[in-house]
């Protein structure tokens, strides 16, 4: 993957998506303010709104109450009823003006100056109406309203007459009841009952506090009452008053519900347009009702969805530049990196002659000089190298072939050495001819390597065959070991025939090596050569070499016996093991040692039978 790619994937989680979630975390943190926020304004004004029609309904009752204390009307209960034309002779028919009449002067003044109630009623003991008054205009007031009298008697349904005062709501009227008291003492003489209508108190109070009564219904808040029996006693849509709640706006229902339990709280209702309010509650128990005010949250977070879409679109843009301007800045040096890249894939294949060159001045500049630099320094370091090993390979070539020639030589002075003594003896002298042709062959074959070098040290052999391992180690004893039979005990256990799959003159070469090397370790005392050969457990071809010499150490086995140049002897070149291993691996076979210091060793060479041998 390129390495601006990588960038790149790796900015989109670090970065860009954390950005996003910000944004989102922005979002919802602006929603849940807009709520806090309207859920503290509602009640607020919730609580400013419950005072303020305590306080005029609180003002309208004491209204009354001084009304029911005026004097002419205390005086007027004292003594009996009498017809209301008697009483007031000026008052002929209903319409006429009743403001100039002494024992109404009080109620008259009542209606114009407190102006809220609608209509007042003066009732005697036996629950009779006495008389009434009301406003005979019902709009909103502008200026004073005409108090007429109207005669007849009057009776509303369950009026009170006690010393207590009783107020009782029936739809959007709201019926204040005062005791009135004689003027002799407190007895109760009869009851003073105002009317006014509640809907125009709620209103006023609500443009007080600047709540909007506009009945759209992209309002943004609203304020209702609503009675014990969860009626709508007013409602910014004037058509909801004095309607059940269940049926006229159903969604309202659990707030009704909990008024009408004289309940307080908050609780979030959807409209039938799907516009969602937060609207505070609470009863008005002395007045039975209770009253609510919502707010319309989509209003409010219409700017909330405004600033996250604007948040979001932000950090997108923000994120997106600078992807790009990472990318661009990635690329540009990524680009340097890619080269260099290449160039080490170069190096790698074995291209030491190739630069990395670059333009730029930044690290991946710094890198490519310094691999250059070591580059350069690989040749020159390779180069005497191989200077190294071309001496090292002439330098062994010439231990070799001093190490074969010495053993020829060896052979030759073995046999040299038993003429003086055994000349006479006619097979001696069959068995001398014989090693020396073996000798003189050797050394020309020694000759013939010293023409093809390389062969010589490649450990290339290209000659294996099926061959007889036992007529080669009969042979090679009989050059090696049998002159010495007079100093050293030989025990050979060969079996009649033993075949392996190996080039005839190297394992030769191998089994000089090992009789040679044995008869060495016992050369400063009389000790025992034994040859054994056979097959292994597994079919494989096998021949061991022990002598009793003094052995090697464990040390030597493992770091040293091995290794080219490293011998125990005096006069050793430290070639002849390493030699045969070489052979022996060469054939895939395996050469095993066993000694310990002052027991001897054992050397024992395993290789692949010739009978196994699918190629033969």
């Amino acid at each position: 993957m390129p390495l601006h790619a990588k960038y790149n994937l790796t900015y989109l989680p670090y970065c860009l998506i954390p950005l996003l979630l910000l944004a989102v975390l922005n979002y919802w943190n602006g929603l849940r303010t807009v709520d806090s926020t309207l859920s503290f304004q509602a009640q607020h004004d919730l609580n400013s709104l419950s005072g303020e029609i305590d306080r005029r309904l609180q003002n309208e009752q004491s209204n009354l109450r001084r009304a029911a204390y005026s004097t002419p009307l205390r005086e007027r209960l004292g003594v009996r009823r009498v017809d209301p034309k008697a009483e007031f002779p000026g008052a002929q028919d209903p319409g006429e003006d009743f403001s100039t009449k002494g024992v109404s002067d009080s109620l008259t003044d009542l209606l114009r100056g407190f102006g809220r109630f609608q209509r007042l009623a003066v009732f005697d003991l036996k629950s009779v109406s006495v008389f009434q008054l009301k406003v005979t205009d019902q709009l909103y007031r502008i200026d004073p309203p005409v108090v007429v009298l109207n005669g007849g008697p009057v009776t509303p349904p369950q009026i009170t007459i006690g010393k207590e005062s009783v107020v009782e709501l029936r739809g959007s009227t709201l019926r204040c009841s005062v005791p009135v008291t004689a003027i002799q003492n407190t007895d109760v003489v009869g009851s003073l009952v105002g009317e006014l209508d509640l809907t125009e108190v709620i209103a006023e109070a609500a443009r007080v506090l600047g709540a909007n009564e506009n009945s759209s219904t992209s309002q943004r808040s609203f304020v209702a009452a609503i009675d014990s029996s969860a009626r709508f006693v007013y409602h910014p849509t004037q058509a909801l008053n004095n309607k059940v709640v269940s049926s006229a706006l159903p969604e309202f229902l659990p707030i009704a519900e909990a008024l009408s339990r004289n309940q307080s709280g908050m609780q979030t209702f959807v409209a039938a347009n799907n516009q969602m309010f937060i609207t505070a509650f609470s009863p008005l128990p002395q007045w039975n009702f209770g009253l609510a005010v919502g707010y319309d949250r989509s209003q409010y977070t219409q700017r909330a969805h405004s600033w996250g879409i604007i948040g979001l679109t932000l950090a997108l843009a923000g994120g997106l530049t600078g992807a790009l301007l990472l990318s661009h800045h990635v690329q540009k040096k990524s680009h340097g990196i890619e080269r260099v890249e290449e160039g080490l894939t170069a190096i790698a294949k074995g291209e030491l002659d190739r630069r990395i060159e670059l333009k730029s001045s930044d690290d991946a500049r710094v890198i490519a000089d310094s691999i250059n630099l070591m580059t350069e320094k690989m040749r020159a370091q390779i180069a005497r190298e191989e200077e190294s090993r071309q001496f090292q390979t002439f330098a062994r070539l010439s231990a070799m072939l001093t190490h074969d020639l010495k053993n020829s030589i060896e052979a030759l002075s073995l046999i040299v050495g038993n003429m003086e003594q055994h000349f006479d003896n006619a097979d001696f002298r069959v068995d001398a001819m014989k090693s020396l042709t073996s000798a003189t062959d050797k050394l020309k074959a020694l000759v013939a390597r010293l023409s093809r070098p390389l062969t010589s040290l490649s450990g290339e052999h290209p000659r294996p065959k099926s061959v007889d391992l036992i007529p080669i180690i009969k042979r090679v004893a009989a050059k090696t070991a049998e002159p010495l039979r007079s100093k050293h005990t030989i025990e050979t256990n060969l079996p009649r025939h033993l075949f392996a799959y190996v080039d005839p003159d190297r394992i030769e070469n191998v089994i000089e090596n090992l009789i040679l090397n044995a008869i060495e370790a016992m050369a400063e005392q009389n000790g025992k050569l034994s040859i054994d050969a056979g097959v292994t457990t597994r079919g494989a071809a096998m021949f061991s070499i022990s002598d009793t010499g003094p052995g090697l150490s464990k040390e030597f086995i493992q770091s040293r016996l091995f290794k080219p140049f490293s011998t125990t002897k005096r006069n050793g070149v430290g070639l002849g093991l390493y030699t045969c291993r070489e052979i022996v691996e060469a054939s895939a076979g395996l050469i095993e040692v066993e000694s310990s210091e002052g027991a001897g060793t054992t050397f024992r060479v395993v290789l692949p039978s010739a009978s196994h041998d699918s190629r033969n």
